[in-house]
């Protein structure tokens, strides 16, 4: 048969009994809704945005400068970052 431990032999120290990590108490984040005229602002502008960066996509497909290609990835980037911002 061999040299073999048999099965049910553990090698090395017993393992130390299960302890769940202790629960830290969460950080209260207190909610802090943006001012008013901040959501206006933002809306008024992604409505504004919308149609700049549809025409600046026709424009630069038909003249296509690297001014104008600049300008529609700052307009795209500008909708980007007005549309991921903090909903509230």
């Amino acid at each position: 048969m061999g040299n073999y431990p048999p099965p049910h032999h553990h090698h090395g120290p017993p393992r130390p009994p299960y302890c769940p990590p202790k629960k830290r108490k969460k950080k209260h984040h207190h909610y802090r809704p943006r001012p008013r005229w901040w959501v206006k602002w933002k809306l008024a502008c992604m409505q504004i945005l919308l149609p700049l960066i549809c025409f600046q996509l026709l424009r630069t497909l038909i003249f296509p400068t690297s001014f104008d290609v600049l300008l529609l990835f700052m307009l795209i980037g500008f909708y980007i970052f007005l549309f991921c911002s903090r909903k509230y």
